[in-house]
């Protein structure tokens, strides 16, 4: 029989930092460490450009919830606003920024398998893009 977990805690609030700089944080709304085996999700705030990076096994899909932005896909560049759907397929190069007008975008990551730490393989440009 199959393992289930009902949540009610507060989703955990993880910094996302570039060395000393913080960009953003994820809210972890499900995780491996809460019982999540195939899939998880996240809440993204940007209020900086992610680093570019690359996750080799994981396949993500980012819904915008709020806030207009562009999004680097592989060599492509593409605005989004809320309701933008976007799936990124394992092995592409990707990272999302607000748009200068907005001080922040939101967005639901959900990632499959659950996200890895050691899945995540910076590219030289930083958050240069």
């Amino acid at each position: 029989m199959a393992q289930f977990s009902v949540i009610n805690n507060k989703p955990k609030v993880v910094e996302l930092k570039d060395g000393d700089v913080v960009f953003g944080q994820a809210e972890e709304i499900t995780s491996r460490a809460l019982g999540a085996g195939q899939t998880n999700i996240a809440r993204i705030t940007l209020f900086g450009p992610d680093v570019v990076h690359v996750h080799k096994r994981a396949e993500e899909t980012y819904v915008y919830e709020s806030g207009m932005g562009k999004i680097l896909l592989g060599d492509q560049i593409s605005e989004f606003g809320p309701g933008t759907r976007v799936i990124i397929p394992p092995g592409t190069t990707h990272a999302v920024k607000p748009a200068n007008s907005f001080p922040q975008v939101i967005f639901l990551c959900i990632s499959g398998p659950p996200f890895d730490p050691e899945d995540v393989y910076p590219d030289s440009r930083g958050r240069n893009w």
